[in-house]
């Protein structure tokens, strides 16, 4: 007699505004069922050049409540989310909005030229002198734990070469504009940085 045949079913939500796809899979054989549960991350099919933001916080290391985080231009087929991802743990950290014309401004004081990209060391380096947003980077270093970092490299199926991320308060990362769970995505963290910006009161000015 033969067995009865499987039977799978997959229910996938997907947000096209992160990129982010949850789905769900069922197999049901021989009277038993197996669930599976998983969360990718894709390319946001729409994405804005605007780098709107709530109103910003009066002191350095607050959270923000409600905020929009920065998406950058990433519509521009620049590899932008190494100066995306250190604009916005500046806002993070002190409520400073770094506009599109200074994310691409720091890209090409790191070496990015087109759509090159450039090693994360060097965007932050390029945030320690001469700035973003007219603040600079007091300090950076390589962190043991994502979870205790400012940004963090990470390996996203689906996606070519690694993505840069900034770690917002709560151990969330941000991508494409969303806050999303760190643990609870499928990507491979690679590197990760502590980072450490001047005090907004007597370094965040323009620089000469």
């Amino acid at each position: 007699m033969a067995s009865a045949p499987s039977k799978t079913t997959v229910v996938k939500t997907v947000n096209n505004n992160t990129g982010i796809t949850k789905s769900t899979t069922t197999v049901v054989s021989g009277g038993s069922s197996t669930v599976t549960k998983a969360t990718t991350i894709g390319k946001p099919k729409t994405t804005s050049a605007s780098t709107s933001v709530s109103t910003p916080a009066t002191a350095a290391g607050a959270v923000l409540a409600d905020v929009r985080w920065i998406v950058g231009p990433n519509d521009t087929g620049w590899t932008m989310c190494g100066p995306v991802a250190v604009a916005n743990h500046l806002l993070s950290a002190t409520g400073i909005e770094a506009s599109n014309a200074e994310m691409e401004c720091l890209y090409r004081t790191a070496g990015g030229i087109g759509d090159t990209g450039a090693p994360m060391e060097f965007f932050l380096a390029a945030a320690k002198h001469p700035g973003l947003a007219g603040c600079r980077l007091a300090a950076y270093q390589r962190a043991e734990r994502a979870e205790d970092a400012g940004v963090v490299l990470l390996s996203v199926p689906g996606l070519t070469g690694a993505h840069a991320a900034a770690v917002v308060p709560g151990g969330r990362v941000v991508l494409w504009g969303a806050e999303v769970d760190l643990a609870g995505i499928d990507a491979h963290v690679l590197d990760a940085w502590t980072l450490n910006w001047h005090d907004t009161e007597e370094t965040c000015r323009p620089f000469i």
